[in-house]
């Protein structure tokens, strides 16, 4: 089952008035592996960022961008807004949603700052 299926599964139930998990309800939004990664970088660079901006950050195929932030607009993270005019110009930001997500982030960010950290100190007390 895709993380697509799951989530849809997950809102069927809810609907329902069954419970769900809400780990297994954030990780079906945002577990797609490059998800929180165009999050933070949409939180990061606090501004609306075109399509190319995104992809150049983070080296990603225009197939698989395209893909999670199609997901990521769908479940209502970010906000696609498109521009009237030749060329075409589209630019995506954090939607009100997105937003309340930014804490997470955050913590997921500590957190990793310490693992690396904690990891660097153990390498370096094997030398």
């Amino acid at each position: 089952m895709t993380w697509e299926e799951q989530y849809q599964a997950m809102v069927e139930r809810i609907r329902e008035g069954g419970n769900i998990c809400p780990i297994m309800y954030v990780v079906s939004i945002v577990g797609q592996k490059w998800k929180i990664p165009i999050l933070w970088q949409l939180a990061k660079n606090d501004q609306p960022m075109r399509f190319c901006e995104i992809r150049r950050a983070l080296k990603l195929t225009d197939a698989m961008l395209s893909k999670a932030l199609d997901e990521l607009e769908e479940h209502g993270m970010i906000k696609r807004i498109q521009y009237d005019c030749i060329p075409p110009k589209v630019e995506y930001t954090l939607s009100c949603k997105g937003k309340t997500f930014l804490p997470a982030l955050l913590a997921l960010r500590d957190w990793g700052v310490e693992q690396i950290k904690e990891e660097h100190d153990s390498l370096c007390d094997q030398d």
